[in-house]
């Protein structure tokens, strides 16, 4: 029981999920510093979802040394059917 607590405790701390890039309107973009753009490709499905969205856009933050947690992302457009192909185009920002 002694180091039952800690060990829990150590598992909550790796175990939990780092700051993913948030996505914003484009209204609220404008108070916003554009980092750049993403456009992801997808065959088939299931479709992409935010959360590998998410990872894509915390990889463009990273490479322009942005923190995930000052990262925010507008989904510009998206064409394609869901069922089979799929593209995204997406504006990514820093606070």
């Amino acid at each position: 029981m002694k180091y039952l607590l800690p060990a829990l405790a150590l598992t909550l701390l790796v175990s939990s999920p780092a700051f993913a890039a948030k996505q914003i309107t484009h209204e609220e973009s404008s108070g916003y510093t554009k980092v750049g753009d993403l456009s992801l490709t997808q065959d088939g499905t299931p479709t992409v979802g935010h959360k590998d969205l998410s990872k894509e856009v915390d990889q463009k933050c990273e490479a322009s040394n942005v923190k995930p947690a000052d990262c925010f992302y507008v989904i510009v457009a998206a064409t394609g059917d869901e069922s089979n192909h799929k593209d995204i185009n997406i504006e990514v920002f820093k606070k």
